[in-house]
């Protein structure tokens, strides 16, 4: 559970993680992450002990803000009536791209992970895997409400390439985007989608 900040905190981490988002780690400075912020360095320390605080802080704040994200899309999904299974798991991805434009938190969260700094590299891979972890046992339920006769066995088989098309989406998000993105989702999608489809016809 994150801790209370003060206003001031809170007006850092927003500075910072648009400045993390596009610099990295490596190449940030939080000379300029106060001056952003309208402070004088000295007052950001009065908030943060130095860098690998602010940092972690911004990218718990990134994971909270994905978990929200990821809660609604499942929530929206659960509202639907899409028996089969094919669309388990759909509007999180279908609604990544326009997520990774719109929200720096995203982009923060998904150049952190695929590089992480080398001072936190464990407490980012433990974060971020917390959060895949939460979209797997997601996709196990949605599959599980809109494909009753598959098996449990068959339902996490799924779930591991589910993980696999989000893998990959993402990557395309950090180095690509733009057509080649879609073009990867649609293919991807369609072979998940066929897949589930015989399952449902052969019980």
């Amino acid at each position: 559970m994150m801790k209370k900040r003060s206003a001031s905190a809170d007006n850092i981490c927003a500075v910072a993680v648009v400045h993390f988002s596009e610099h990295g780690y490596d190449a940030s400075s939080l000379s300029d992450i106060a001056a952003q912020a309208g402070m004088r360095k000295a007052s950001l320390y009065s908030h943060f002990a130095g860098k690998d605080a602010l940092f972690l802080d911004v990218f718990a704040d990134a994971l909270a803000e994905e978990q929200a994200f990821m809660d609604s899309c499942f929530a929206d999904e659960a509202a639907l009536a899409a028996p089969g299974g094919q669309q388990a798991g759909a509007l999180y991805c279908d609604r990544m791209a326009q997520r990774y434009a719109d929200s720096a938190h995203l982009r923060f969260l998904l150049r952190t992970a695929y590089l992480p700094p080398a001072p936190l590299r464990v407490e980012v891979g433990t974060g971020y895997e917390a959060l895949l972890a939460q979209l797997q046992r997601y996709y196990v339920q949605s599959l599980a409400r809109l494909a009753p006769t598959l098996s449990p066995q068959r339902i996490d088989l799924y779930a591991q390439a589910y993980l696999g098309i989000v893998d990959s989406l993402h990557v395309e998000l950090i180095y690509a985007g733009g057509a080649a993105l879609q073009q990867r989702h649609a293919a991807l999608w369609q072979i998940l989608s066929d897949s589930l489809a015989m399952a449902a016809q052969h019980g």
